[in-house]
């Protein structure tokens, strides 16, 4: 499996293109959708044409949750 975190800051549409790759909705909590901004890790995946199966972790990309983006992206191999 390959992972993939996402980078950038806030309201540069991470979510929206992971939802939009994977079809899943990477923001979990109902706060998030309240604010219309990533607060925690969001995780979705799918599979490729080869069978293969990519992984994405969404992190929030504002100064206030910059703990929960080094947590996501420190351990991925990929930033996007």
């Amino acid at each position: 499996m390959h992972v993939i975190a996402t980078a950038g800051h806030v309201d540069h549409g991470k979510s929206a293109l992971v939802r939009a790759l994977t079809g899943m909705e990477p923001d979990r909590w109902e706060e998030e959708a309240r604010r219309g901004m990533t607060i925690d890790l969001g995780y979705a995946w799918t599979l490729l044409p080869s069978g293969e199966e990519v992984a994405f972790v969404d992190v929030p990309g504002h100064e206030r949750f910059a703990t929960n983006m080094l947590a996501g992206v420190g351990p991925a191999p990929a930033a996007l």
